[in-house]
């Protein structure tokens, strides 16, 4: 077995990038004279965020329903700020600093008065980029999306209208998360869509966040109801830090799609457009599904029928889990082989460097390891000085075995993770990561945020 040494560890930053540590409970930074009035840097890191890959995504949303919620923070009738504020919510729910949303918004929001001029050209980028789905008419997208992927849905608002029509939409099961305020902290939890909620800033004991530990909860399989998942605290780190995160995995909870409707998630598909962000010729990065008007696949952008461009590639999300946190989240697909390594400077590597000490640093190559989507599955191959540690194990619960690489490849099993140095570890991205984790260990990119959402958690806190 490949020993590491077990020495202290530098605290890692948060994916964005952002400089300084959070201190308050729920992730947000300090309040009060602390506060720097930048939005920019703000709106970089909600973008970081978010993605149409349906491979990579992790819920979907309303983008227009939550930038008009002024009762989350008490502010403008508009802002693009509080989407942040979603993507914060739904981190703290999976224990994910790199979790992804897809945004759904009808065009009509890109020309929003109540915008400011910079929102609006962020907006735009982010449509023009495919970061966010722009359809002429909403109505039931997101709705649509979330019973074609199984990704969960986040609303703000009972939909009672569309109950029938999803049978799922009854259930509180974790499919649809209602955004809710408890003790000042923007929270996520399962409730059924055709339920009025109470205000998003009522107090109340179910979900709240309190000081000391918080719990991840989630369905645990496709058939049981939601529990609260296995976890420890991990107060120490470096020598006395064991990594337990890769013990306790647990599949998100997924929707069995109507009949001839998985072809529409097997396909590639292309529309008439061939500058269209989402079924384009140019596209780069995975692709959304379609929506369907009737069996008929067409573009949400241009309304017209999408064609079929042949078998999806295979695509596999993976986690980049640091200290027993997910910090960033990739997709590796087929005929695109990623590179990870320390490399900071090379475009085409996932560079670890930020997270790294110094003795991990000297341990880790520039060029560790190469990830390759086969249709049997993940592969990885050692290109390392020191080798590749692959843990090895039958199923959920099983603590594993380890197997070293050196220069060999090794198709990744279901359950298996893969460590590149004690500590820094890559994992299978369409698993839910059980862990209990102190409040301040989740970072929010809302952490330059000159918006009311500041001031109105300043109250709620006292």
């Amino acid at each position: 077995m490949l020993r590491f040494p077990r020495i202290a560890r530098a605290t890692a930053e948060p994916i964005s990038g952002s400089r300084h540590r959070l201190s308050q409970p729920g992730g947000f930074p300090p309040y009060g004279g602390g506060v720097r009035f930048q939005l920019s840097p703000v709106l970089d890191a909600i973008e970081q965020r978010l993605t149409t890959d349906v491979t990579g995504a992790q819920a979907v949303v309303d983008l227009g329903q939550v930038i008009r919620a002024v009762d989350l923070d008490g502010g403008r009738p508009v802002s693009l700020v509080r989407i942040g504020m979603v993507i914060d919510a739904l981190s703290r729910y999976l224990v994910d600093n790199g979790a992804l949303l897809y945004g759904v918004a009808e065009r009509s929001l890109l020309s929003e008065g109540a915008l400011t001029s910079k929102e609006r050209m962020v907006l735009g980028r982010w449509a023009d980029d495919g970061l966010i789905e722009i359809t002429s008419v909403l109505a039931d997208r997101e709705v649509e999306i979330a019973d074609l992927t199984g990704l969960p849905l986040i609303t703000l608002s009972a939909r009672p209208e569309l109950a029938g029509r999803y049978a799922w939409l009854d259930d509180e099961t974790g499919r649809v998360l209602r955004v809710v305020r408890r003790e000042g902290v923007l929270t996520l939890v399962p409730a059924r869509i055709d339920a009025d909620p109470a205000p998003v800033g009522a107090g109340s004991s179910e979900g709240q966040v309190e000081e000391g530990p918080v719990v991840a909860r989630v369905p645990v399989t496709d058939e049981s109801p939601p529990a609260e998942l296995p976890g420890q605290v991990f107060a120490g780190r470096g020598a006395a830090s064991t990594t337990r995160t890769r013990v306790s995995w647990h599949r998100f909870l997924t929707t069995i799609p109507e009949a001839g409707r998985p072809a529409v998630l097997e396909r590639r598909w292309r529309c008439e457009s061939p500058d269209c962000p989402v079924f384009g010729e140019h596209r780069r990065h995975g692709q959304p599904v379609p929506r369907l008007r009737g069996e008929v696949p067409v573009c949400p952008r241009h309304g017209e029928p999408v064609s079929d461009a042949g078998p999806r590639e295979w695509a596999y999300p993976i986690s980049i889990v640091v200290d027993d946190l997910p910090r960033r989240r990739v997709v590796v697909r087929h005929g695109e082989p990623r590179v990870v390594g320390r490399a900071e400077d090379d475009p085409d590597v996932i560079s670890v460097a930020q997270w790294l000490h110094t003795a991990a640093a000297r341990w880790i190559s520039p060029e560790h390891l190469r990830l390759t989507a086969e249709a049997e599955g993940l592969r990885i191959t050692d290109l390392s000085e020191h080798g590749t540690v692959v843990w090895q194990r039958t199923g959920p619960d099983d603590p594993g075995t380890t197997h070293t690489l050196r220069g060999e490849s090794y198709l990744l099993g279901e359950w298996d993770s893969v460590e590149l140095y004690t500590g820094i570890e890559l994992m299978r991205g369409d698993r839910r990561l059980a862990a209990v984790l102190g409040q301040t260990e989740l970072a929010s990119v809302l952490q330059d945020a000159p918006t009311a959402a500041h001031r109105q958690l300043t109250v709620d806190q006292g």
